[in-house]
């Protein structure tokens, strides 16, 4: 099976900005080597559960085209079945262990708030900058802002876990758009609101 590759352009229906200005704090977690691997954990789960797709090249797709199209369908149609309703989102549960994985804790230890962002609210590029700031060696000129993100789960004792992160993240109402298919899903512990809280945010690329 593979990962699929993060899409380097972000479209969505969203706000251009807050009413209150957002600074995107992101902690450096280098000298908290346990929470740092909590998080690279939590991804390597995510990344596990929802961004995985059928290997196009496996051998038994060689001789018959359709099948892999009629795969994804089978396996799309139980997904659907399975994550809540309104999650806004495309991905597959491949198999019985990536539904079991759906349910399973996403962080061993950390038990505060969770917040949501998508990447077309996350970084939202200003279009009226020089053209230069555009080109690969000037990304760090690069003008851009971001708008906050949405909590989603409040902590607790409750471990949060795949499905439940997507019942937040449907509750939360966006709608990313043509822009929906899972590719990639980044963790980072920011401040938010003066306080430290990890923030999911979501990769998305056109639908497969």
């Amino acid at each position: 099976m593979a990962t699929a590759t993060p899409s380097t352009t972000c479209a969505s229906s969203c706000p251009t900005k807050d009413a209150t200005p957002y600074d995107r704090i992101i902690i450096d977690l280098e000298d908290r080597p346990d929470i740092k691997k909590e998080v690279e954990d939590a991804m390597d789960l995510l990344d596990y559960v929802m961004c995985r797709v059928p290997d196009q090249e496996d051998p038994k797709y060689k001789d018959d085209e359709d099948s892999y199209e009629d795969d994804l369908e089978e396996m799309q149609t139980k997904t659907d079945a399975i994550k809540p309703k309104d999650f806004p989102y495309t991905f597959y549960l491949m198999d019985v262990k990536q539904e079991k994985a759906f349910d399973e804790a996403i962080f061993s230890s950390y038990k505060g708030p969770v917040y949501w962002n998508d990447c077309g609210r996350d970084f939202i590029v200003d279009p009226n900058q020089p053209k230069e700031n555009f080109q690969p060696e000037n990304m760090a000129n690069l003008v851009y802002s971001s708008l906050t993100p949405l909590k989603i789960y409040e902590g607790g004792e409750k471990p949060l876990t795949s499905r439940i992160m997507c019942e937040g993240v449907a509750k939360a109402g966006f709608i990313p758009g043509e822009h929906c298919f899972l590719e990639n899903i980044q963790i980072q512990m920011r401040e938010i609101n003066g306080e430290e809280a990890m923030t999911v945010v979501f990769y998305a690329g056109p639908e497969q």
